[in-house]
């Protein structure tokens, strides 16, 4: 997806404002222009649209423009402001400012043209990194946490081939040989895991549906299998009858 700019002119002169307008229009990467002549115009409209750049007229005979500049530098740390002037003499003032981006009149296309793909390019790096700390954060949730005697672990619930009751503790087995004495109810963790993935073949144990391989009805037993090993599970009458019926995947 495609992120576009927003740019903000600040400037009073027409002229100038109409030629850095053209510029503006012709680059694919702007979305949305917005004008206004002083601080306190350029204020609410930073507050409507959020810009991503702001080009601002300097020096400016504008008394608020220091305390939009620190306005803009303490609220909206992403945004990008830049300084055209008609002459190179205000550069080392606009330094002073905090301002490093310094176009002289009238603006020329190409380094405009060029400030504006860096800030598209850091909007894009930052979206991407935004949708990558999402993705490994949606990840990370599926992590069931559980309290061990070690400690706490995170379990995926994949992992569990099926948990069994022990009064008030659980012994969780897992994939790679592994078992867990989990400080939890069994009701608890039944609760935690997805309905869909999980069965109770009895008030003892519960099950991971996906590693199923055969129902015993005469010796009530449901076989489990993964990775080569086989688990021989105990299930009551009701549970293995109500098992028979399901159409396990």
């Amino acid at each position: 997806m495609e992120h576009k700019i927003c740019v903000l002119i600040v400037d009073s002169v027409p002229e100038s404002v109409i030629h850095t307008q053209e510029i503006l229009r012709g680059n694919p990467l702007i979305e949305r222009i917005e004008i206004v002549k002083d601080s306190d115009q350029a204020l609410l409209k930073i507050l409507h649209c959020n810009p991503e750049v702001i080009l601002i007229e300097f020096p400016s005979k504008d008394e608020k423009l220091t305390e939009l500049l620190k306005f803009i530098k303490t609220k909206f740390t992403d945004t990008t402001v830049v300084f055209i002037s008609d002459s190179k003499d205000n550069a080392v003032q606009a330094i002073h400012s905090g301002v490093y981006h310094y176009l002289l009149k009238p603006v020329q296309k190409d380094k405009l043209n060029k400030i504006i793909g860096q800030v598209h390019l850091i909007k894009q790096n930052s979206v991407q990194l935004k949708i990558k700390q999402i993705i490994e954060k949606s990840t990370e949730e599926k992590r069931l946490r559980f309290h061990t005697s070690k400690g706490y672990i995170l379990i995926d619930q994949d992992e569990i081939l099926y948990c069994m009751a022990d009064g008030i503790l659980t012994e969780m087995y897992l994939t790679q040989n592994r078992m867990e004495v989990i400080y939890m109810f069994l009701s608890k963790i039944e609760a935690l895991v997805d309905p869909n993935d999980f069965l109770r073949s009895s008030r003892k144990y519960l099950i991971n549906k996906r590693y199923i391989r055969k129902v015993f009805k005469n010796s009530n037993t449901i076989l489990l299998f993964h990775d080569g090993k086989e688990y021989l599970v105990k299930g009551s009458k009701q549970h293995i009858r109500n098992l028979t019926k399901l159409n396990i995947d």
